[in-house]
């Protein structure tokens, strides 16, 4: 009785444990199992971070271009406010590039060619006026060529930088000298910091908002890196009435007074990490009707 007890207890014992071999093959088993859910969760997040960078990456252009366009379409310049720029019978009368701003004074963009009587009450004002601050060209504004004492805006381009008036402001603050417009400047600077391939430039976009102020303590800029990883970047400027595209604008220079690109061209290359490329030719065009609105359209 004893001993088939003792034999019963030993069966038991046998049935209720893992042999050495067991427990081996179990380990190998959960070490394999391991090993696949730890490298399907590192590539997961691999991909997760390389579509993440991508995003960035595209998205950083698409807010870049979408900024530059923006700006670009509101370009402003006051012309449109002179009375004497769109007479009801000259509208859309094309610009006397030999008179608007040269010997013809009292002429500004738009206006109709042909000298007008001045007084000689309004000469001598007209002459103070010229004299004076608005009869002056600075960086973004041409000097006033009538009483109204309206500037136009000054439009410079090279073929990597923008500088011109917009209309794109959102006016914050009250008691600051700022407006709905804004002194624009977008250009490349270098990219010290750059961890994406060496010798990339940085695109800045500079915005100072005290458009009408001339004061010096009221010009404080502010600076916004927008696009890193810059490889090529190249504006060039349309003039519809020569047909032709012009590698730099001013609208100060003798051949295009108080005239504005009718649309400006951008090729530009952009390179960011993991040897991501992108290439494209981007139009941006002013929606102001400086020259009066086209017939044809």
């Amino acid at each position: 009785m004893i001993s088939r007890l003792i034999r019963k207890t030993s069966l038991t014992r046998n049935t209720e444990g893992f042999t050495l071999v067991e427990v081996m093959i179990a380990i190998v088993l959960l070490v394999m199992i391991s090993v696949a859910i730890y490298q399907a969760t590192t590539q997961t997040f691999r991909y997760r971070a390389r579509a993440i960078g991508e995003g960035d990456f595209y998205g950083g252009i698409r807010l870049a271009m979408g900024l530059i366009d923006r700006d670009v379409a509101a370009l402003f310049s006051p012309v449109n406010f002179n009375p004497k720029n769109f007479k009801k019978d000259t509208a859309a009368a094309p610009v006397d590039q030999n008179g608007a701003f040269g010997g013809n004074q009292g002429k500004i963009p738009g206006a109709p060619p042909g000298p007008d009587a001045v007084s000689p009450e309004d000469q001598t004002k007209l002459d103070e006026l010229l004299r004076s601050e608005y009869g002056q060209t600075n960086d973004y504004w041409l000097g006033a060529t009538d009483l109204s004492g309206i500037r136009p805006s000054r439009f410079v381009g090279t073929d990597s930088r923008l500088q011109f008036v917009s209309a794109s402001h959102m006016r914050v603050y009250k008691n600051t000298p700022e407006s709905e417009f804004t002194k624009i400047i977008y250009e490349l600077r270098e990219d010290k910091n750059s961890e994406i391939v060496e010798g990339t430039k940085l695109l800045v976009r500079i915005e100072n908002p005290a458009v009408f102020s001339e004061e010096k303590k009221n010009q404080d800029p502010k600076v916004y890196p927008l696009l890193p990883g810059v490889k090529s970047f190249k504006f060039r400027y349309y003039r519809k009435d020569k047909k032709a595209w012009e590698v730099a604008w001013d609208t100060n220079r003798d051949d295009m007074k108080g005239l504005y690109p009718d649309l400006i061209e951008l090729q530009a290359e952009i390179v960011g990490a993991n040897r991501l490329t992108f290439k494209a030719i981007y139009m941006f065009k002013p929606e102001t009707p400086f020259y009066g609105i086209d017939p044809t359209l």
